[in-house]
């Protein structure tokens, strides 16, 4: 049956694992005046006239079972009495007054108490107890219950008084702050509202209550069962009738009188602390013997200590943690004095092995039973030994752990315990230590993952080889352990150890070892969509030359078959789908810097290596997605492939294995016109061109990167990795939208694939051979051209990418400076990159002007150079090159006055000046005085491949100046000619003169 209980303001503390005494414990370094009768009234010793009684006229009693105690009972008339009407025993006779029969008062009325009477309780009181409802300046409260347990201990300010309905303590402490003066605290059972027969107060489980105590009900004690559970009361107790049970364990109920309104012979109790322990052989375990004077607050106690050793395999013990003038102790028992010990004295104990080591105390006069300690003593842990701390991510590697006296203390104990043999359960636990946090663990290497506990065999204390595996990077702990050998049990000392479950106290055989893992090497990875896998030969592009390109550098762990020295190729793409070591990339991981660098050309062979530039290095602690660092700005300046290198400085002191990859296709940024030059094929005055003249082209074209460097290597591309080059033409002077003349210009004699001839990053086009061809006038007769006069033009000449459909893919160059616009029937403008210069572009004939004069003198044929304006033919002032050679010409004879043919051109090779010459001449080819003959010839200037048509011309020679060709006659372009007239004298067309009625009037021009 549980009774509810009210109590003031409570401080939590912890109980002392010792009540044999548990006054001691609170007692200690505490500094409290004696009492005396001057801190309490008369009044109050009125009502506490001894340690238990009831008050007169109460007709209560005393009832005590097992073991019950009662000291500082009054000794009067022989007997040791209580002031009850009757003290019985329900077990056996009473021996409860300190060891002496308990005796009724008999008539001895000073033994009784005077009745109180309580004040009434208030209509409004304090309620039921909670710690938020004390007040460090309250000295009175009332509450209606309080219920204590679990091992709390409640503290009131020292004269505080409480009044109460109902009061439990379960396993607690009530006492008045900073003392254990009963004095300090008085406490009230008011019997309001509950039949005076129900108990009042009960105290249960070793509970301790320091207080005068005034009950209008009854009170029960009782003790548990355990070691540490004596109840006691420690000052007076006034209530009609007091219950007390002990048991048969010799554990007391106890009511130890304390009070200044009586007197209590002064006796002292003996404890040890701690009872129970379990160290490691590599600490000394401390022992503190607490000496306590019963009914008073301080210990005056100075004396001798004497204790008992009981070890199986010796040791020694000392006054100080140091084991300065440490004594030995052997086999079995031993016994020792400690001279000139106070209330509060320790040894050290350490033993030679592990085992059980069993303390027990006495002193004299004391009371109660001996204190005696048990204290284990097991290995302090494992040493555990890697064959090699630094180690790969993946790659296993072996390690043994010893038993030893102390773990992880370099040269202190690390013997290893010899009796730790046999096949041992070990667990293997990781604690992160940078980063803080990981997935993978420390384990035994089992297949495709990693064992945290299996069976291993020691021998004399060491295990045998075990082969171990992490497959993260980072600094780890590997803690090994051995759960079976605790602070509750462990096999080496063979005996149960009921322990107090201290959080500091061992928890199994552990050691640990330092691991500083590493990743293997770098897979270098593609982002989504782009490929590494280009070269110049063949395969996608990646980026163009100097642009930006993204690389993922994924830290990977080891696997069976892997080199585990030098530079690793990971250019197989397997490797990107390899597992990664992903605490390399967290953010508290040690920092390493990753740096990536040219290795060397992949592609073409023997190629330039150029520079990788941008961000080439950084932190693994930086940029990266949790599964690879993110170089997304490096940028090299070659095209092809290149062989890229990924390398990280000291990580944990470790150099990681540098990696290699071909990277590719990088093509080049741009094309650049270096330089160029349009050569007119008349410079003499304002260049100009005829059509279907030769000019000149000059180009150099320079594939180059972002940056405007060249890139050597597109030179050695495969020929459909390059660009195909289109050279265009416009009109600069057109005022129409259309202004393509592409169409026109005669690429027939530049060097056939002249668009693939690079060398390294250049495309050069030296005295490029192109004519501006005449207009085509549609012709039945294939044989014969017939051409249209129009222009003159103004043309520009332009280079072009040919398009191409996978550019998406495989990557496309295009020239930089793109500013001459080109439009072609019915399609979309598009710019092409400028040729300097450009070419006046004229439609040209040459003309014979004819000739007439006396019969036997040579006449002047005048020649002239004309162009078509845009409206007509006229003389073009800017030729003084087009040429002539009069031996190379053909006769027509048209008439003759009699059969006659040696009439000629005079000998003459010439060119014109400003478009004009007048130094051709006709030869009658008559002898002199040879008599009038009349005739008339036509005469061709041979500059066309063939003579002119029906003449019968036979001379093939010719100054070969086709673009000076005209469609004289309407049956297809051809030299010129002139009509040349001898014996006309003709001035005026109404004049006939003599001898001229034999001419024939030729056609003009």
């Amino acid at each position: 049956m549980k009774y509810h209980l009210f109590v003031g303001v409570l401080w939590l503390l912890f109980l002392t694992p010792l009540f044999v005494n548990a006054a001691s414990d609170v007692n200690k370094n505490r500094s409290v005046t004696d009492v005396s009768k001057n801190n309490i009234t008369d009044e109050v010793c009125a009502v506490f006239p001894g340690p238990a009684q009831t008050w007169q006229g109460s007709y209560g009693q005393f009832i005590g079972s097992e073991q019950v105690n009662i000291k500082g009972a009054a000794f009067v008339d022989g007997h040791y009495r209580l002031g009850f009407n009757i003290v019985t025993s329900s077990y056996k006779p009473n021996d409860y007054c300190d060891g002496k029969q308990c005796a009724a008062a008999d008539g001895y009325f000073q033994l009784y108490a005077q009745k109180k009477i309580l004040p009434s309780w208030p209509e409004k009181d304090d309620g039921n107890f909670s710690i938020d409802k004390i007040k460090p300046n309250k000295k009175e409260y009332w509450f209606k219950k309080v219920y204590l347990y679990k091992n709390k201990i409640i503290k009131f300010p020292v004269g505080t008084t409480l009044h109460l309905q109902d009061l439990d303590l379960n396993s607690s402490v009530l006492l008045a702050a900073n003392s254990m003066n009963a004095d300090d605290l008085k406490i009230f059972i008011h019997g309001v509202n509950g039949p005076e027969n129900r108990p009042s107060i009960t105290l249960s489980k070793g509970s301790r209550l320091y207080a005068l105590i005034y009950s209008e009900r009854h009170i029960s004690m009782s003790n548990g069962l355990g070691e540490n559970e004596t109840t006691i009361i420690t000052g007076a107790v006034t209530a009609p009738s007091i219950l007390m049970t002990g048991n048969k364990n010799k554990l007391r109920t106890e009511i130890i009188g304390q009070s200044a309104c009586f007197e209590s012979q002064p006796e002292y109790q003996l404890a040890i602390t701690p009872t129970v322990a379990t160290l490691t052989l590599c600490e000394s375990q401390k022992i503190t013997f607490l000496v306590s004077k019963i009914g008073a607050v301080d210990s005056d106690f100075n004396g001798a200590i004497s204790f008992k050793i009981n070890s199986s395999t010796g040791g020694k013990w000392a006054r100080n943690a140091e084991f300065n003038h440490a004594q030995s102790f052997g086999v079995g028992t031993s016994d020792f004095v400690l001279e000139n010990s106070d209330s509060s004295s320790a040894i050290w104990l350490q033993p030679n092995g592990a085992e059980m080591v069993t303390v027990t105390a006495s002193i004299t006069d004391m009371v109660g039973e001996q204190p005696q300690g048990k204290y284990s003593f097991i290995p302090g842990g494992f040493s555990v030994m890697p064959n090699n701390n630094n180690i790969i991510a993946g790659q296993p590697f072996t390690m043994k752990v010893k038993a030893v006296a102390c773990a992880n203390q370099n040269n202190l104990k690390d013997a290893a315990i010899t009796q730790y043999s046999g096949v041992k359960q070990l667990e293997f636990d990781t604690r992160y230590v940078a980063p803080s946090q990981g997935q993978y663990h420390v384990g035994v290497v089992s297949r495709d993952n990693e064992l945290s506990s299996v069976k291993v065999n020691f021998i004399d204390g060491v295990s045998e080889s075990i082969s171990m595996r992490y497959r993260d990077a980072g600094s780890v702990s590997l803690v090994v352990k051995d759960k079976t050998c605790t602070s509750d049990y462990c096999e080496l000392i063979t005996t149960k150890v009921n322990s107090l479950k201290n959080a500091d106290l061992p928890q199994g055989l552990v050691g640990e070892a330092s691991i500083f893992s590493r990743p293997w090497t770098f897979a270098m990875c593609p982002q989504a969509n782009d490929s590494f896998t280009g070269t110049a030969s063949r395969g996608d592009g990646l980026a163009a030359a100097g642009d930006a390109f993204v690389v993922r550098a994924r830290p990977l762990q080891w696997q069976a078959g892997d080199k585990l020295h030098n530079l690793i190729d990971v250019t197989n793409n397997n490797y990107c789908q390899r597992s990664i070591t992903p605490n390399f990339l967290a953010k508290d991981a040690p920092v390493a810097t990753v740096t990536a660098s040219v290795a060397g050309i992949d592609t073409p062979q023997n190629g330039y290596q150029g520079k990788l530039t941008g961000t080439v290095a950084q932190q693994n602690t930086e940029s990266h997605d949790n599964t690879a660092m993110i170089f997304d700005d490096l940028r090299w300046s070659e095209v092809g492939s290149v062989k890229l290198a990924m390398t990280a400085d000291s990580y944990l002191g470790m150099k990681i294995n540098p990696s290699q990859r071909a990277i590719g296709r990088f093509y080049p940024k741009q094309f650049v016109i270096k330089d160029s030059a349009i050569i007119n094929a008349h410079t003499e005055s304002s260049p100009f061109t005829y059509m279907d003249q030769t000019f000149k082209a000059n180009v150099i074209v320079e594939a180059q990167n972002a940056v405007g460097e060249p890139t050597r290597n597109y030179g050695a591309f495969a020929p459909r990795l390059k660009e195909r080059l289109l050279l265009t033409a416009v009109d600069l002077n057109s005022n129409t939208r259309l202004n393509d003349v592409s169409t026109r210009i005669d690429q027939s004699n530049l060097v056939v694939g002249w668009q693939h001839d690079w060398q390294q990053a250049q495309l050069t086009i030296n005295d490029g051979a192109l004519t501006f061809k005449r207009l085509p006038k549609n012709n039945n007769n294939s044989a014969v051209t017939i051409t249209t006069a129009d222009g003159p033009f103004k043309v520009g000449l332009g280079l072009s990418v040919l398009p191409r459909s996978e550019c998406l893919v495989s990557g496309c160059t295009d020239f930089a400076n793109k500013t001459q616009p080109l439009q072609r029937y019915n399609q979309s403008q598009v710019l092409t990159a400028p040729l300097n210069g450009w070419v006046d572009s004229r439609y040209g004939r040459m003309v014979l002007d004819d000739a007439s004069g006396v019969f036997d003198q040579p006449l002047t044929m005048p020649l002239k150079v004309e162009y078509w304006n845009g409206d007509q033919f006229t003389i073009n002032t800017d030729d003084s090159r087009s040429h002539f050679n009069s031996q190379w010409s053909c006769k027509q004879i048209i008439y003759t006055s009699k059969p006659h043919a040696k009439a000629s051109l005079s000998a003459t090779t010439n060119n014109v000046l400003q478009g004009k010459n007048y130094s051709l001449q006709v030869l009658p080819g008559i002898d002199e005085n040879e008599a009038y003959i009349k005739q008339q010839l036509r005469f061709w200037l041979r500059i066309a491949a063939q003579p002119a048509t029906n003449i019968g011309c036979t001379e093939n020679e010719n100054v070969n100046q086709p673009w000076l060709t005209f469609n004289w006659r309407g049956i297809g372009d051809e030299d010129p000619s002139g009509l040349v007239t001898f014996g006309n004298y003709r001035g005026n067309d109404r004049i006939i003169y003599r001898s001229e009625n034999a001419s024939i009037n030729p056609s003009s021009k």
